[in-house]
């Protein structure tokens, strides 16, 4: 069933930043890790300094082009199930903590999760970090930090003093379905720790995690939108596979397999100005807690991959990230 983006490679890396002046972030702190961090990439990657890279004639071998301008083609987009836009090859965590200030000599860490091709794209990303916080600065007066330090999943040290080493730990998605999977757990609980932005989760009634949807059928809806997510970084920034490889309705059935047997959830709203489009955009989504109980073993692999692919909209900015909590002294 997940046989077309099993080989997809993924790694995680944390960052460790320390504030040279007074840094004010807001709660969610996404869009001020996101917000300027593409200016800071171009600048570390761009050769011709172009405003624009569609007339670029090295747009094709360029960095940031591959990473940020993802445009598919139609005849793409339509077998892939996509818009214009293809999801980007990377995601940024933000610091979950509501600390809002923070003095020179705080240290603050954030993730940073690259998928597929862009895992060989690092150095690029630890220099556009170190440019962001030089040059860009971050949150409300653009307060500047300097980055010191940059570790694997394992707490490897990678950076250190301006050098940068190898030898990081890289994990394939077969790798992370496959950990720590009981094979007879019944209840799955997943703490949404930021935002989940989905086209059907714009309501806020307490009961319903996808509004407009059975109980049930929140749960398939989750399913189908990772195991979608899923097969199409795997097209675009693995190995990539025939499409008939990939068929929504060869997932299992889960109606009356599987219920919500408890919905502890929010709505929370944040806001971000975004430049392209000149205005204030509103990203609120659910967060909070849901349990869900029946066969959900089977599922238990695809969401572990979703632990690290984040779901929903905006996972370039943190959006859609949870965790598959322990539930009844079990570890899923």
């Amino acid at each position: 069933m997940y046989s077309s983006f099993t080989s997809l490679s993924i790694a995680r890396f944390r960052f460790t930043i320390e504030p040279t002046e007074e840094i004010s972030l807001p709660e969610y702190k996404g869009s001020a890790f996101r917000g300027g961090f593409g200016h800071a990439f171009k600048r570390a990657t761009c050769i011709t300094r172009d405003r624009y890279c569609e007339p670029c004639i090295l747009k094709f071998s360029c960095t940031y082009f591959k990473v940020f301008e993802s445009k598919v083609s139609r005849e793409t987009a339509e077998r892939l199930r996509l818009g214009g836009d293809a999801p980007h090859p990377f995601i940024i965590e933000p610091p979950l903590t509501r600390q809002g200030y923070f003095q020179p000599g705080d240290r603050l860490s954030f993730s940073l999760v690259l998928i597929g091709t862009a895992i060989g794209q690092l150095p690029f990303f630890v220099y556009a970090f170190m440019i962001l916080g030089e040059s860009f600065g971050i949150g409300k007066g653009r307060g500047r930090f300097r980055l010191v330090s940059v570790e694997d999943e394992n707490g490897k040290q990678l950076y250190d003093n301006g050098n940068l080493a190898g030898g990081f730990v890289i994990r394939s998605a077969d790798e992370i379905m496959k950990t720590d999977v009981s094979s007879d757990d019944d209840r799955m609980k997943l703490r949404f720790e930021t935002p989940l932005r989905m086209k059907t989760a714009f309501g806020r009634d307490r009961k319903a995690l996808v509004t407009g949807m059975h109980e049930p059928a929140d749960f398939r809806v989750l399913l189908k939108s990772l195991y979608h997510r899923a097969f199409v970084l795997g097209q675009l920034y693995g190995e990539g596979v025939d499409e008939a490889e990939y068929d929504s309705r060869n997932l299992p059935l889960v109606d009356g397999t599987v219920a919500v047997e408890n919905a502890d959830i929010f709505w929370y709203d944040w806001e971000r100005f975004s430049q392209r489009q000149e205005r204030r955009m509103k990203l609120g989504g659910v967060m909070g807690e849901v349990t869900f109980s029946g066969k959900v073993a089977e599922y238990l692999p695809l969401f572990r991959l979703g632990e690290y692919l984040h779901i929903g909209k905006g996972t370039g900015f943190g959006l859609g990230k949870y965790r598959i909590a322990k539930e009844s002294g079990k570890t899923p």
